[in-house]
């Protein structure tokens, strides 16, 4: 009991409600950034690392910064705008951090995702660089390492910014050998699900390569879910609708967890039943839990994104 109680406290952090997709865009590819931000994803990655050459990688780094710097701060129901910076462990990831540090005022960018994430104070260090551009950002850390996933538990707790953490199968696979496959990945994706959800962090899957299996993308979609993952990176744009949809709250369950939450509030939170289910601290959690996910925000396409 003591155990569970700690859980529940721990979950009840208070970490930034992130959409259940991103849509990587290459930053090498500026013609591409607006088509992106407007075709209707709820979230945008304009990606500085795998996607890039390393011969691209300062015009890259040149093309998206400046991008950023012209777009205006997003209105209500806007996509999520993030770049993903090369790892803080290479040069161009260094090179990043000092063109973000001194890039001056950047208010639409959300969001600043990290590769290799293996240390909660290499997160840190991160933050309080990128923050010079918008003292809002956040945060979202890719574990894609053997040493990521074994100090999950204290990137999950990295602070109060950390938006999301996301699973980086392919690196994870090229570096242990195993398969990337979701049998032989089962055990890393428990794991990385267990500690991110201990404390309050939502965990997003790795994208599925195959851009044109809508059917295999709608299982891992399934798998995901129910494994506890809140979302799944997309890199195609055929991908995310169908990631959205997959993710969106099922209707009934959105009621259930309406009716339990205003039930154990009204009962000051303490036990107490909602029809035949008896609702204490761990159920009403559950039911934050997918309240929080119902909130996330996930535009239409014919939404109003930025100006």
């Amino acid at each position: 009991m003591a155990r569970a109680a700690t859980l529940s406290r721990r979950a009840r952090v208070t970490h930034p409600v992130v959409p259940s997709t991103f849509l990587f865009c290459p930053g090498n590819r500026p013609d591409r950034y607006d088509k992106a931000l407007r075709g209707g994803a709820p979230g945008v990655i304009i990606d500085l690392e795998d996607a890039v050459p390393a011969a691209d990688k300062a015009t890259a780094r040149r093309d998206a910064l400046a991008w950023l710097a012209a777009l205006p701060p997003a209105g209500p129901g806007a996509p999520m705008v993030a770049l993903r910076v090369s790892s803080p462990q290479t040069p161009a990831g260094l090179e990043d951090l000092y063109a973000l540090a001194h890039a001056g005022a950047l208010p639409a960018l959300d969001l600043v995702a990290v590769p290799k994430a293996e240390d909660a104070s290499e997160l840190r260090m991160v933050r309080t660089h990128a923050a010079a551009a918008n003292p809002a950002l956040r945060l979202m850390a890719l574990v894609e390492s053997p040493q990521g996933v074994r100090r999950a538990a204290g990137i999950a707790q990295a602070g109060p910014w950390l938006a999301a953490m996301a699973f980086g199968a392919a690196d994870f696979s090229a570096e242990t050998g195993a398969d990337n496959a979701w049998d032989a990945l089962a055990y890393v994706r428990g794991r990385l699900v267990f500690e991110s959800a201990g404390s309050g962090v939502p965990m997003l899957d790795v994208p599925h390569i195959a851009i044109d299996d809508d059917a295999g993308l709608r299982a891992d979609c399934e798998r995901a879910r129910a494994m506890g993952f809140s979302g799944k990176l997309a890199i195609h744009p055929r991908q995310w609708p169908i990631i959205v949809q997959a993710f969106a709250p099922d209707p009934r369950r959105l009621a259930w967890a309406s009716e339990v939450a205003a039930a154990y509030e009204r009962a000051g939170r303490r036990a107490c039943a909602v029809g035949a289910t008896m609702v204490d601290e761990p159920v009403y959690q559950s039911a934050l839990r997918i309240l929080r996910r119902a909130a996330a925000p996930n535009p239409s396409a014919a939404g109003d994104h930025h100006a």
